[in-house]
């Protein structure tokens, strides 16, 4: 379960789908690199400075939490940080950079089809439909476009509409300007945002190198269940 900005809920059907994918193939792209030299450059950059910062043990640890807490009823909803809501964040933009492909090379979508796999067009259309209908937003439904579509931008705005069902905002973002501010201006923009005390203090975690085989397993396990 999920503070989301649409209540506490845990993702389901074609909206959870997305989100499975999406978690699976970072997890896969990141646990190559597990042992490389953070010093030697941004590996696997999702353009979120909180995210990319991290060490991949990191992210993988921070996408098993996303993953338990999105996908599943396990435990109560976390307490929304800035690593975690920027973890969020990142998980869109690598469905962002998935469409984009598609739309760039279209023997992807071949591929994908070929191994019986959905295209990340189709995945997208097929999580916005749920998103909207369940909403009754049935204005934004008529967004939605053909999946063989090669307009970029409008595949951008449904995955921003289902990045915002869950993100309430993009707080994580002001991270650098925050920690540099002064105690008590701190504290009154903190009140004034509705920013909780710890939320950009609040440290990722760190797995140890002998945890992380299992973390990896654990999250193939959620994200490759068949959703509800």
């Amino acid at each position: 379960m999920w503070h989301t900005s649409r209540g506490d809920r845990t993702l389901q059907g074609d909206e959870a789908t997305l989100v499975r994918e999406a978690i699976d193939t970072m997890v896969d792209v990141l646990s190559l690199h597990i042992d490389d030299d953070p010093a030697g450059g941004v590996i696997c950059e999702s353009g979120i400075a909180v995210f990319d910062q991290l060490t991949p043990s990191q992210r993988i640890a921070l996408l098993h939490d996303a993953a338990t807490h999105l996908l599943t009823d396990v435990g109560a909803a976390p307490t929304l940080s800035a690593p975690l809501e920027a973890t969020v964040a990142a998980i869109f933009k690598d469905i962002r950079d998935h469409v984009a492909i598609e739309v760039g090379f279209p023997q992807s979508t071949e591929h994908a089809r070929w191994v019986e796999r959905p295209g990340w067009r189709h995945l997208v259309a097929s999580a916005f439909h749920s998103v909207t209908i369940s909403e009754g937003d049935f204005e934004s439904l008529e967004e939605l476009p053909l999946e063989a579509s090669s307009d970029l931008q409008q595949w951008e705005r449904l995955i921003d509409y289902l990045a915002d069902a869950i993100l309430w905002d993009r707080d994580f973002e002001f991270i650098g300007n925050f920690l540099d501010m002064d105690p008590e201006i701190l504290r009154e923009r903190r009140k004034i945002l509705g920013i909780e005390d710890d939320y950009f203090t609040q440290i990722a975690p760190d797995p140890r190198p002998t945890e992380l085989a299992e973390l990896v397993s654990a999250t193939r396990k959620i994200v490759r269940q068949k959703p509800r």
